[in-house]
């Protein structure tokens, strides 16, 4: 069904309509209690769609927890729909905050997101976009296979970046590897290989 879905070549995607789907907040305790594997996390993520001056089009707030709702903010970005390419598929661009400790705290969240200013906001490499495609409530996203590059805080090395997303009416899921490019050595992944499932709370 995947492979279906990922050589699907529809009409052209609405970057809002896929925003309008990944709202929410979503939670992988299931796949955790289900596995019972130590290496799996337990992690909350809120989507929350908005607008801002600051960047065109329809904008995702993504904040991930580790260890469930109450767990400490772990990564937080926003995502935003640009414009889709020749062979059908959406472009989505990714920011990280110059300050993300203010929008840490969902008190006053909205207002906050909607006065963010272009200052507020790093692009990152084009490179590591992610590419959607799907139809009728079903989408995938991913960053092309080999394109997007970071140095490893850890090692100093280059890495590759492989990421995938997934949402639907009931679930979103998110897996993210890097192996080395100079030898291909895992240097991350999913346990097992297997994406974080998340089902949809609201």
């Amino acid at each position: 069904m995947l492979a279906a879905l990922l050589l699907s070549l529809a009409t052209p995607l609405d970057g809002a309509e896929i925003a309008r789907w990944l709202e929410g907040r979503f939670d992988n305790g299931a796949q955790v209690q289900a596995e019972g594997d130590p290496a799996r996390p337990h992690l909350y993520v809120i989507h929350e769609r908005f607008a801002s001056n600051a960047v065109p089009g329809p904008l995702i707030y993504a904040q991930l927890h580790v260890g469930g709702p109450d767990g400490r903010v772990y990564r937080q970005r926003v995502y935003a729909f640009e414009d889709t390419g020749e062979d059908g598929r959406l472009r989505m661009g990714v920011y990280t905050l110059q300050d993300p400790a203010s929008l840490a705290d969902p008190d006053g969240r909205a207002e906050r997101l909607a006065a963010l200013t272009a200052a507020d906001l790093v692009r990152s490499d084009p490179a590591c976009d992610f590419h959607w495609q799907g139809d009728a409530g079903v989408y995938a996203g991913e960053i092309e296979d080999g394109t997007c590059r970071i140095i490893s805080s850890r090692t100093g090395r280059d890495m590759i970046i492989a990421a995938r997303f997934t949402i639907d009416a009931d679930a979103f899921t998110h897996i993210e590897a890097g192996r080395f490019a100079d030898d291909g050595e895992t240097a991350f992944d999913a346990p097992g290989g297997v994406p974080n499932i998340y089902d949809r709370l609201d």
